[in-house]
Protein backbone atom coordinates (compact mmCIF):
# COMPACT_ATOMS: atom_id res chain seq x y z
CA UNK A 1 0.00 0.00 0.00
CA UNK A 2 1.66 3.57 -0.99
CA UNK A 3 2.17 5.79 1.48
CA UNK A 4 -0.75 8.92 2.24
CA UNK A 5 0.73 12.34 1.29
CA UNK A 6 -0.46 15.08 3.96
CA UNK A 7 -3.89 15.85 1.16
CA UNK A 8 -4.96 12.23 0.30
CA UNK A 9 -4.82 12.05 4.42
CA UNK A 10 -6.55 15.14 5.14
CA UNK A 11 -9.65 14.17 2.09
CA UNK A 12 -9.96 10.52 3.92
CA UNK A 13 -10.89 12.23 7.12
CA UNK A 14 -12.98 14.43 5.57
CA UNK A 15 -14.95 11.51 3.75
CA UNK A 16 -14.83 9.34 7.57
CA UNK A 17 -16.91 12.44 8.52
CA UNK A 18 -19.63 13.37 5.76
CA UNK A 19 -20.44 9.56 5.49
CA UNK A 20 -21.81 9.63 8.93
CA UNK A 21 -23.12 13.54 9.91
CA UNK A 22 -25.86 13.16 7.65
CA UNK A 23 -27.32 15.81 5.28
CA UNK A 24 -25.16 17.92 3.97
CA UNK A 25 -24.01 20.56 1.60
CA UNK A 26 -20.41 20.53 0.57
CA UNK A 27 -19.35 23.58 -2.23
CA UNK A 28 -16.61 25.23 -3.85
CA UNK A 29 -15.03 26.72 -7.78
CA UNK A 30 -14.40 23.44 -9.06
CA UNK A 31 -14.80 20.90 -6.59
CA UNK A 32 -16.19 18.22 -8.78
CA UNK A 33 -14.13 18.72 -12.08
CA UNK A 34 -10.59 19.79 -13.41
CA UNK A 35 -7.88 20.28 -10.76
CA UNK A 36 -10.63 19.61 -8.00
CA UNK A 37 -8.90 22.34 -6.25
CA UNK A 38 -5.51 21.38 -6.47
CA UNK A 39 -6.24 18.17 -5.23
CA UNK A 40 -7.92 19.38 -2.06
CA UNK A 41 -11.17 18.36 -3.51
CA UNK A 42 -10.42 14.79 -4.89
CA UNK A 43 -11.97 12.23 -4.05
CA UNK A 44 -14.56 13.56 -2.03
CA UNK A 45 -17.65 11.97 -1.00
CA UNK A 46 -20.35 12.48 0.94
CA UNK A 47 -23.78 10.27 2.28
CA UNK A 48 -26.80 9.67 0.16
CA UNK A 49 -28.25 12.76 2.05
CA UNK A 50 -25.38 14.86 1.23
CA UNK A 51 -24.75 17.11 -1.87
CA UNK A 52 -21.51 18.29 -3.67
CA UNK A 53 -21.97 21.56 -5.79
CA UNK A 54 -19.93 23.22 -8.48
CA UNK A 55 -20.37 27.23 -7.67
CA UNK A 56 -18.95 29.74 -9.43
CA UNK A 57 -16.35 32.65 -8.66
CA UNK A 58 -18.01 34.82 -5.85
CA UNK A 59 -16.55 34.16 -2.14
CA UNK A 60 -18.97 36.97 -0.26
CA UNK A 61 -21.76 34.87 -1.68
CA UNK A 62 -20.36 31.93 -0.88
CA UNK A 63 -19.59 32.91 2.92
CA UNK A 64 -23.29 34.48 3.02
CA UNK A 65 -24.76 31.20 1.69
CA UNK A 66 -22.63 29.18 4.53
CA UNK A 67 -23.66 31.12 7.04
CA UNK A 68 -27.12 31.51 6.13
CA UNK A 69 -27.04 27.12 6.23
CA UNK A 70 -25.57 27.69 10.42
CA UNK A 71 -28.74 30.13 10.60
CA UNK A 72 -31.24 27.74 9.46
CA UNK A 73 -29.74 24.82 11.15
CA UNK A 74 -27.91 23.04 8.57
CA UNK A 75 -24.50 22.10 7.69
CA UNK A 76 -22.50 23.34 5.28
CA UNK A 77 -18.82 23.27 3.86
CA UNK A 78 -17.21 25.95 1.49
CA UNK A 79 -13.89 24.50 -0.06
CA UNK A 80 -11.67 27.39 -1.09
CA UNK A 81 -8.84 27.28 -3.48
CA UNK A 82 -7.16 29.76 -1.67
CA UNK A 83 -6.65 31.71 1.55
CA UNK A 84 -6.16 35.59 -0.72
CA UNK A 85 -10.11 34.85 -2.66
CA UNK A 86 -11.22 34.51 1.44
CA UNK A 87 -10.51 38.05 1.79
CA UNK A 88 -13.47 38.86 -0.35
CA UNK A 89 -15.84 36.91 2.07
CA UNK A 90 -14.74 38.85 5.46
CA UNK A 91 -18.12 41.48 5.48
CA UNK A 92 -20.17 38.76 5.58
CA UNK A 93 -17.83 36.20 7.94
CA UNK A 94 -17.44 39.28 10.33
CA UNK A 95 -20.74 41.34 10.11
CA UNK A 96 -23.26 38.69 9.23
CA UNK A 97 -21.70 36.20 11.80
CA UNK A 98 -21.53 39.22 14.61
CA UNK A 99 -24.90 39.43 13.89
CA UNK A 100 -26.03 35.46 14.23
CA UNK A 101 -23.93 35.75 17.41
CA UNK A 102 -26.16 38.64 18.71
CA UNK A 103 -29.38 37.53 17.82
CA UNK A 104 -29.31 33.53 17.66
CA UNK A 105 -28.68 31.20 20.38
CA UNK A 106 -25.47 29.10 19.75
CA UNK A 107 -28.08 25.88 20.75
CA UNK A 108 -30.13 27.06 17.39
CA UNK A 109 -26.92 27.31 15.29
CA UNK A 110 -26.11 24.56 12.72
CA UNK A 111 -22.68 23.91 11.21
CA UNK A 112 -20.41 26.16 8.59
CA UNK A 113 -16.72 24.96 8.06
CA UNK A 114 -14.07 26.40 5.33
CA UNK A 115 -11.49 24.30 4.21
CA UNK A 116 -9.04 26.43 2.76
CA UNK A 117 -5.32 26.26 0.50
CA UNK A 118 -2.90 28.37 2.50
CA UNK A 119 -0.39 29.11 -1.01
CA UNK A 120 2.74 28.55 0.75
CA UNK A 121 4.69 26.77 -1.75
CA UNK A 122 6.47 30.12 -2.69
CA UNK A 123 7.10 31.60 -6.22
CA UNK A 124 3.39 32.47 -6.60
CA UNK A 125 3.02 36.25 -6.50
CA UNK A 126 1.48 38.53 -4.60
CA UNK A 127 -1.89 37.47 -5.50
CA UNK A 128 -1.46 33.86 -4.67
CA UNK A 129 0.65 34.01 -1.25
CA UNK A 130 -1.47 35.28 1.35
CA UNK A 131 -0.50 33.47 4.45
CA UNK A 132 -2.33 35.40 7.31
CA UNK A 133 -4.59 32.84 9.00
CA UNK A 134 -4.30 34.00 12.39
CA UNK A 135 -6.03 37.69 11.33
CA UNK A 136 -8.93 35.49 10.19
CA UNK A 137 -9.42 34.17 13.64
CA UNK A 138 -8.59 37.83 15.39
CA UNK A 139 -10.80 39.57 12.84
CA UNK A 140 -13.78 37.16 13.12
CA UNK A 141 -13.05 36.09 16.36
CA UNK A 142 -13.33 32.06 15.74
CA UNK A 143 -11.14 28.96 15.78
CA UNK A 144 -9.05 28.70 12.95
CA UNK A 145 -7.00 25.46 12.34
CA UNK A 146 -3.88 24.80 10.77
CA UNK A 147 -3.48 20.87 9.86
CA UNK A 148 0.41 19.68 10.12
CA UNK A 149 0.29 16.02 11.13
CA UNK A 150 -1.59 12.94 10.52
CA UNK A 151 -2.92 13.23 14.03
CA UNK A 152 -3.76 16.75 14.52
CA UNK A 153 -5.09 16.49 11.68
CA UNK A 154 -7.66 13.85 12.39
CA UNK A 155 -8.61 15.16 15.52
CA UNK A 156 -9.12 18.67 14.36
CA UNK A 157 -11.89 16.59 11.18
CA UNK A 158 -13.42 14.59 13.37
CA UNK A 159 -14.01 16.81 16.30
CA UNK A 160 -14.83 19.89 14.43
CA UNK A 161 -16.27 19.64 11.34
CA UNK A 162 -19.44 19.42 10.82
CA UNK A 163 -20.08 20.54 14.48
CA UNK A 164 -22.35 22.99 15.58
CA UNK A 165 -20.38 27.12 14.94
CA UNK A 166 -18.14 28.45 12.39
CA UNK A 167 -14.67 27.55 12.15
CA UNK A 168 -11.43 27.66 9.18
CA UNK A 169 -9.40 24.72 8.45
CA UNK A 170 -6.34 26.04 6.82
CA UNK A 171 -4.07 23.23 5.00
CA UNK A 172 -0.76 23.69 3.43
CA UNK A 173 -0.07 23.53 -0.11
CA UNK A 174 3.72 23.48 0.03
CA UNK A 175 3.21 20.17 2.03
CA UNK A 176 0.31 18.63 -0.51
CA UNK A 177 2.44 16.05 -1.87
CA UNK A 178 4.54 15.32 1.03
CA UNK A 179 4.01 12.29 2.84
CA UNK A 180 2.03 12.64 5.91
CA UNK A 181 3.97 13.40 9.16
CA UNK A 182 3.10 10.53 11.34
CA UNK A 183 4.74 12.04 14.78
CA UNK A 184 1.95 10.58 17.18
CA UNK A 185 0.23 13.46 19.46
CA UNK A 186 1.01 12.57 23.31
CA UNK A 187 -1.62 15.36 24.42
CA UNK A 188 -4.47 17.65 22.93
CA UNK A 189 -6.61 20.29 24.49
CA UNK A 190 -9.91 20.03 25.18
CA UNK A 191 -10.43 22.78 22.23
CA UNK A 192 -7.41 21.53 19.79
CA UNK A 193 -5.97 24.87 20.64
CA UNK A 194 -2.40 23.16 21.93
CA UNK A 195 -1.17 19.48 20.56
CA UNK A 196 2.03 18.63 22.47
CA UNK A 197 4.34 16.02 20.54
CA UNK A 198 7.30 15.60 22.48
CA UNK A 199 8.11 16.10 26.11
CA UNK A 200 11.34 17.52 27.87
CA UNK A 201 12.78 20.01 30.26
CA UNK A 202 15.42 21.75 28.61
CA UNK A 203 13.35 23.88 26.69
CA UNK A 204 9.60 24.76 25.06
CA UNK A 205 8.84 24.65 21.40
CA UNK A 206 5.97 26.35 19.97
CA UNK A 207 4.88 26.30 16.38
CA UNK A 208 2.34 27.81 14.78
CA UNK A 209 0.99 28.29 11.32
CA UNK A 210 2.56 25.55 9.69
CA UNK A 211 6.14 25.33 11.05
CA UNK A 212 5.48 21.84 12.86
CA UNK A 213 7.79 19.86 10.92
CA UNK A 214 10.71 22.90 11.58
CA UNK A 215 9.69 22.57 15.04
CA UNK A 216 10.27 18.59 15.12
CA UNK A 217 13.30 19.04 12.71
CA UNK A 218 14.78 21.30 15.30
CA UNK A 219 13.73 18.98 18.22
CA UNK A 220 15.68 16.45 16.34
CA UNK A 221 19.02 18.20 16.23
CA UNK A 222 18.84 19.31 19.56
CA UNK A 223 18.01 15.83 20.64
CA UNK A 224 21.28 14.97 19.03
CA UNK A 225 23.15 17.50 21.01
CA UNK A 226 21.77 16.12 24.37
CA UNK A 227 18.74 19.08 25.00
CA UNK A 228 15.03 17.30 25.30
CA UNK A 229 12.67 19.57 24.98
CA UNK A 230 8.79 19.89 24.96
CA UNK A 231 6.99 20.46 21.90
CA UNK A 232 3.90 22.18 21.20
CA UNK A 233 1.97 23.15 17.96
CA UNK A 234 -0.55 26.27 18.95
CA UNK A 235 -3.66 27.18 16.34
CA UNK A 236 -5.18 30.09 15.98
CA UNK A 237 -8.24 29.83 19.02
CA UNK A 238 -9.07 33.00 20.38
CA UNK A 239 -9.57 32.43 24.09
CA UNK A 240 -7.24 29.23 24.30
CA UNK A 241 -6.19 27.92 27.57
CA UNK A 242 -2.70 28.48 27.47
CA UNK A 243 -1.76 26.73 30.97
CA UNK A 244 -0.14 23.40 30.04
CA UNK A 245 2.40 26.02 27.85
CA UNK A 246 2.81 28.10 30.33
CA UNK A 247 3.85 25.81 33.12
CA UNK A 248 6.45 24.12 30.54
CA UNK A 249 7.91 27.56 30.42
CA UNK A 250 7.61 27.74 33.80
CA UNK A 251 9.41 24.64 33.98
CA UNK A 252 12.56 24.61 30.91
CA UNK A 253 12.68 28.56 31.38
CA UNK A 254 13.58 28.66 27.61
CA UNK A 255 10.71 29.44 24.83
CA UNK A 256 11.38 29.02 21.14
CA UNK A 257 8.63 30.15 18.76
CA UNK A 258 8.52 29.48 15.50
CA UNK A 259 5.55 30.73 12.93
CA UNK A 260 5.67 30.87 9.43
CA UNK A 261 2.63 32.95 8.61
CA UNK A 262 3.25 36.36 7.36
CA UNK A 263 1.38 38.07 9.81
CA UNK A 264 2.28 41.13 11.59
CA UNK A 265 0.46 40.80 15.10
CA UNK A 266 1.27 37.27 16.05
CA UNK A 267 -1.30 34.62 18.55
CA UNK A 268 2.68 34.22 19.81
CA UNK A 269 2.47 37.30 21.39
CA UNK A 270 -0.34 36.32 23.19
CA UNK A 271 1.75 33.71 24.90
CA UNK A 272 4.74 35.94 25.95
CA UNK A 273 2.04 37.98 27.39
CA UNK A 274 0.62 35.44 29.58
CA UNK A 275 4.41 34.11 30.79
CA UNK A 276 4.19 38.21 31.78
CA UNK A 277 0.77 38.08 33.48
CA UNK A 278 1.88 34.62 35.57
CA UNK A 279 5.04 35.87 36.54
CA UNK A 280 6.87 33.21 35.03
CA UNK A 281 10.53 33.95 34.81
CA UNK A 282 11.64 32.67 30.56
CA UNK A 283 13.65 33.91 27.87
CA UNK A 284 12.02 33.98 24.29
CA UNK A 285 13.60 33.67 20.96
CA UNK A 286 11.33 33.93 18.17
CA UNK A 287 11.34 33.01 14.60
CA UNK A 288 9.07 34.32 12.63
CA UNK A 289 7.99 36.84 9.74
CA UNK A 290 6.10 40.23 10.92
CA UNK A 291 5.15 41.53 7.42
CA UNK A 292 7.12 41.93 4.41
CA UNK A 293 9.46 44.11 2.87
CA UNK A 294 7.93 45.45 -0.45
CA UNK A 295 10.35 43.08 -2.65
CA UNK A 296 8.87 39.92 -0.83
CA UNK A 297 5.42 40.35 -2.27
CA UNK A 298 6.77 39.58 -5.34
CA UNK A 299 7.43 35.64 -6.69
CA UNK A 300 10.40 34.48 -3.81
CA UNK A 301 10.92 31.62 -2.13
CA UNK A 302 8.67 32.67 0.60
CA UNK A 303 9.73 30.06 3.36
CA UNK A 304 10.69 30.87 6.70
CA UNK A 305 14.26 29.57 7.59
CA UNK A 306 14.72 28.85 11.42
CA UNK A 307 18.64 29.12 12.70
CA UNK A 308 18.84 25.75 14.59
CA UNK A 309 22.43 26.96 15.89
CA UNK A 310 21.27 30.11 17.19
CA UNK A 311 18.25 27.94 19.00
CA UNK A 312 20.75 25.58 20.82
CA UNK A 313 22.81 28.62 21.68
CA UNK A 314 19.95 30.58 23.38
CA UNK A 315 18.66 27.64 25.29
CA UNK A 316 22.24 26.45 26.20
CA UNK A 317 23.38 29.78 27.61
CA UNK A 318 22.86 30.46 31.40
Amino acid sequence: MSELTYITHIVREVNKVTERCGAIFLYGENIDYGSRLSGLARGLTVNPAGRIQNVGNCELTHVGVGLGILLDGGQATLFGKQLDFMLLGLEQACDTFNFIRAYRPPDTWGSFTIFVIVCDQGYQGPHSSFNGAGDFASLINIPVYCLNAADDAAGVVDRHFASPGFRIICLSQRQFGTPTLQTPVEWYSEDDSLFRYRSGDDATIVSLNFALRDALEMDNRLIDSGVQSDVFHMNFVPGADLTAVVESCRRTRRLVLLDDSKTVTKFGDILIAELGQSTVSAEVLSFCRRGCRDEDYGANEDRLIPDFERALRFIRQA
